[in-house]
């Protein structure tokens, strides 16, 4: 339903011109600020982000999650659009989707993940994804629409939460709103979606990935599902069409391959979702073996087959395969998370705390080896360790609701009770629920055991919160 109504809501722009590069580009002086500023783009992106994370199944695995932030990043950092504070997000779902949200939130489909190929092919669409929101298409809708843009924005917005409840009534609320004019809307679509995969090009390229990614994938894509009676959700927002693929393939051999220089990790993540939606363990060890003995790739299936026997109790295989992938192709950080898990299941608690302290002085601040790490330390019995190892993070990284949510089970476990209720407090405030936020720091404000500092936090904190809520009532 958020595909569809942000999909729909996409799907309008204005006149534009072309750069000396043949991508077209909004006006100089267009009236997209006029319709939706900066600042009120984002702040809708900020209210729809906490009902995304409230709503649906979010990917719960920090490996995936860290790296769709980090190639985000990398394709941000080539990218010129608003200074807005962009996060990328997995959906977990096996529908093939991805989707541009105001204010520079992208989400992406762990079942479109797993549809792709390379990881230039997943940059395509995260790119095509990105290029909506730095060119600004939804407010450039807004403005095209004139004083039926807020009004179209209005019900789509209460379309998408409808249907969050209740997809039928969502879907039925969007048609309502946009069924006046849907015949201009698929134009505009078209256009911006040839505009997206433009720059999403330019981005690619500039990134140092391989620009024909994105019609390769659209390719596969469209030839097939092109018989199918209902196709993937993402054609439904992104209509896919032989002359969308070919200008695209065009344009990316105008550019050219450049130095590509795709991350070893992609395959990690790619194995890592393979093994978490195996069927069964022995299933997974059949495939994984299989593709050790063919000619794919072999550092991924032995990291998928030593996941999978970890998983199974059969630490020893894994642990050699792991130590062998160290050994010959150097630091990275899954294989010391993987073998410090391997070594924990095999009931080597001590060693495997070792690995894992070892993996965040060789990654400091990685976030995956601070989830884990803090998990095992907790389970051993080391909740005042753990609780070091989450604040330092949080410190020094910012916001993370998982890591508020396990900061507040370690505080209990550390006997600080009333610094786990100002964690739940932040991660109930990121998920959109402030009321149950501001509960939380009531009872910190209450009690007669808390300390003056976390009171004057929670004083202060329930201030800021209040204000929000009361502002998004009205």
């Amino acid at each position: 339903m958020i595909a569809l109504a942000l999909g729909l809501l996409l799907g309008a722009g204005v006149a534009a011109q072309t750069d000396s590069d043949g991508v077209r580009l909004p006006e100089i002086g267009d009236g997209a600020s006029r319709s939706l500023s900066l600042s009120q783009e984002a702040r809708l992106g900020r209210e729809l982000i906490r009902e995304v994370r409230m709503r649906l199944p979010m990917e719960q695995d920090p490996e995936v999650r860290a790296y769709i932030q980090e190639l985000g990043q990398r394709l941000l950092g080539f990218a010129d659009g608003p200074d807005f504070q962009y996060e990328f997000f997995v959906v977990d779902s096996p529908a093939i989707n991805a989707f541009a949200m105001p204010g520079g939130n992208i989400g992406i489909n762990s079942g479109l993940i797993l549809r792709t190929q390379s990881e230039s092919e997943l940059a395509g669409v995260m790119a095509h994804e990105l290029a909506h929101v730095t060119q600004r298409h939804i407010a450039r809708r807004l403005d095209a629409q004139r004083g039926a843009g807020f009004r179209t924005l209005g019900v789509l917005m209460a379309a998408i939460l409808l249907g969050m409840q209740d997809p039928e009534a969502g879907s039925a609320a969007a048609m309502t709103g946009i069924a006046g004019s849907i015949q201009e809307q698929l134009n505009f679509s078209r256009e911006h979606e040839r505009e997206a995969d433009n720059i999403g090009l330019q981005i690619l390229a500039r990134a140092g990935l391989d620009p024909e990614g994105m019609p390769r994938f659209f390719e596969r894509l469209h030839q097939a599902t092109q018989y199918q009676t209902r196709p993937p959700e993402y054609l439904s927002t992104h209509p896919i069409t032989e002359n969308r693929i070919s200008e695209s393939r065009a344009r990316a051999q105008q550019l050219g391959r450049r130095d590509v220089q795709e991350s070893a990790t992609y395959q990690i993540i790619r194995t890592r979702l393979l093994v978490s939606r195996a069927e069964s363990t022995s299933s997974a060890e059949r495939h994984f073996r299989a593709q050790l003995e063919g000619n794919g790739d072999r550092n991924a299936a032995a990291y998928g087959l030593a996941l999978t026997l970890t998983e199974a109790g059969q630490t020893e295989e894994a642990v050699e395969l792991l130590e062998t992938l160290i050994d010959q192709h150097g630091e990275f950080v899954s294989y010391y998370l993987a073998l410090a898990r391997a070594h924990w299941a095999a009931g080597n608690e001590d060693e495997a705390l070792e690995f894992y302290q070892l993996t965040l002085e060789l990654f400091p601040d990685n976030y995956p080896t601070v989830y884990h790490y803090a998990d095992a330390l907790r389970d051993a019995s080391k909740a005042g360790e753990a609780r070091a190892v989450i604040r330092r993070h949080l410190q020094r990284r910012g916001p993370d609701a998982a890591l508020y949510q396990k900061l507040a089970q370690i505080a209990a476990d550390a006997n600080v009770p009333h610094e786990g209720k100002l964690a739940m407090a932040e991660y109930y405030q990121m998920h959109g629920q402030l009321r149950l936020a501001i509960e939380q720091l009531n009872q910190v404000i209450n009690a007669n055991d808390a300390e003056m500092y976390d009171k004057s936090r929670a004083v202060s904190r329930r201030q800021e919160l209040v204000a929000d809520y009361e502002n998004r009532m009205r």
